[in-house]
């Protein structure tokens, strides 16, 4: 295993699960804010689609009534009442009708069928125009009124003849209320209806047409109104497709020779209309709805409602929102949560990193300290302190340590612990030879101590075993080691040392310190020492033939004690 490799497999799950859990939440809150965003568009548009039909049918009505204050219906009055083509007794209705509703139809009107024609044209409350044509007369006269009756100012005079106007000639021969077709005003260029009616004397005998004009530019101003959304846009259409009224700044004409035209929905410099126009099929809508459609412009939603069935009429009003303006917010609003997710992973992330490069930190050194130990390497300070699984392993490795390195009797190293600290220094020469200075090894065996335990017991022995190899731990250098060999055998690791004069003298002292007497409880014992010694490389390469030479010139030592015990007997 590399040494990244805990990490990895600690790293790589965790990111991926704080990153799968911040995907998740923000897709789930993503596909909630879009769907609440749908069912709210729905709802948004098709309030708003209604609060034009009303507004537009209100204006529609305001010209119906207009006409039944000039001629009822029989249908609205309890008893028919005779019509009366007086031009005088016109003039005091029209002045009536034409204040009713004087933002939508203010200019009423009548015909009849001798030519005649009265019209009252309020065009401010100080600024009322009157227009008069006597029967039989060949002009009309056009007067600057202040009341009723007024006739002094003479404003202009033309050559009018309402018989010969379409709202005329299509009322004719109808009995209810006439539309005509929408048409561009002369002066204002904004679209206009009329609303004509034919009226009868009670014989039903036709006298004429009475009418008025509906200015569509107060619907336009009511839809520029209307708060949808920043790049929203609602129309109405009528039954060819022709726009009546928008709440966008572009005028619904074009010139064509110099001569005014309406202009189609789909024929519209504005892209919302346009579009939305050719997405529209104009016979099929019968109810209100809602769709959304894929456009050059992107995807935008539309309500359509038709509008002026009540009146005869067959509008539509159409609302085009972009999803882009109702999503803006949502979109923000995930960008937010989007750019807190990722502070959050970023957070996440660094403490989890730092929790994990704790733990595999420890874990590194407690791997590094399990591989010093198996080459021999001397043992640091491990340093954790933790009072969790690792530190109880930390704890457990070094209490493994002290068990397979250190003899349990003297608490010095053991044979084992001896040999790998041996392969590990002649590992280091052989990869460091111009570095290396080698060592010594000293074999230290005890001469009388089988006699300790014959004569005092195994426990006196064991006394004396552990008194000597404190001794020769104080004997040596702390970069020096002592270890165990067996019984009463004992080998000296002397680093850096290779001189036989400082192994003579460290001989000596050896010895010296073992040949103190020793005070047991109930005696008071001493032993001598036996001391071989073998260098490294001049002695040998490995551990074994070092060993066997420095235990060969022991028992030569031993044997030329012996000898010089028997000769001095």
């Amino acid at each position: 295993m590399s040494r990244s490799s805990l990490r990895r497999e600690l790293v790589i799950p965790i990111t991926v699960l704080v990153i799968g859990v911040s995907a998740a939440i923000g897709w789930v809150s993503m596909k909630a804010g879009t769907d609440a965003v749908q069912t709210l568009t729905q709802r948004i548009l098709i309030d708003i689609v209604n609060r034009i039909n009303v507004a537009t049918e209100k204006h529609l009505d305001g010209a119906l009534i207009a006409l039944e204050a000039i001629a009822p219906s029989p249908l609205n009055v309890p008893k028919e009442q005779a019509f009366s083509n007086d031009m005088q007794a016109l003039e005091l209705k029209l002045w009536m009708a034409s204040g009713l509703f004087m933002d939508v139809n203010n200019y009423v009107y009548f015909g009849g069928k001798d030519g005649r024609f009265v019209g009252v044209y309020r065009i401010a409350k100080d600024n009322v125009q009157l227009y008069w044509r006597e029967p039989g007369a060949s002009s009309r006269q056009v007067y600057a009124a202040t009341s009723i009756g007024d006739h002094s100012e003479l404003f202009s005079t033309d050559q009018f003849d309402p018989r010969k106007r379409p709202w005329y000639q299509a009322s004719m021969g109808s009995d209810k209320p006439v539309w005509s077709k929408i048409y561009n005003d002369f002066s204002s260029h904004y679209p206009t209806i009329t609303l004509a009616k034919a009226v009868f004397q009670k014989n039903r005998e036709f006298v004429g047409v009475v009418a008025t004009d509906v200015t569509l530019k107060e619907l336009s101003g009511f839809l520029r109104k209307l708060e949808i959304s920043k790049n929203s846009v609602a129309y109405i259409v009528d039954a060819e497709g022709y726009i009546v009224a928008t709440s966008g700044t572009e005028l619904p004409e074009k010139s064509v020779g110099d001569v005014p035209q309406r202009m189609l929905a789909a024929e519209m410099k504005t892209p919302l209309i346009r579009e939305a126009a050719k997405q529209i099929d104009q016979k099929s809508q019968s109810i209100t709805q809602t769709r959304q459609f894929e456009t050059s412009v992107g995807t935008i939603d539309v309500a359509v409602s038709p509008l002026g069935a009540k009146q005869g009429l067959h509008w539509l009003t159409v609302v085009a929102v972009p999803r882009a303006d109702f999503m803006s917010g949502i979109n923000q609003g995930f960008l937010q949560s989007m750019a807190i997710a990722v502070a959050c992973i970023i957070f996440a992330l660094t403490i989890g990193l730092t929790i994990v490069e704790r733990v595999v930190r420890d874990i590194r050194t407690l791997t590094n300290a399990a591989k010093r130990f198996g080459d021999g390497e001397p043992l640091l300070a491990l340093n954790i302190r933790r009072d969790d699984e690792i530190g109880i392993l930390a704890q457990t490795f070094v209490e493994m340590e002290n068990k397979l390195r250190f003899d349990k009797l003297t608490q010095v190293a053991n044979r084992e612990s001896l040999f790998a600290q041996i392969n590990y220094l002649q590992k280091q020469a052989k990869n460091n030879p111009s570095s290396s200075t080698g060592f010594t090894l000293l074999f230290v065996d005890l001469d009388k101590f089988k006699l300790i335990n014959d004569s005092y017991g195994h426990d006196a022995g064991d006394q004396v075993l552990v008194i000597i190899a404190a001794r020769l731990r104080a004997a040596i250098r702390d970069t020096d080691e002592v270890a165990r060999y067996g019984g009463d055998e004992f080998i000296l690791l002397l680093k850096e040392t290779r001189n036989p004069i400082d192994i003579n003298n460290m001989v000596e002292k050896i010895s010296d310190l073992i040949e103190q007497t020793i005070a047991l409880e109930y005696a008071t014992v001493s032993v001598g020492a036996s001391i071989g010694w073998a260098s490294f490389p001049d002695d040998g390469d490995d551990y074994v033939r070092l060993i066997k030479v420095a235990d060969s010139r022991m028992y030569h030592r031993k044997r030329d004690r012996k000898s010089s015990q028997l000769h001095l007997v």
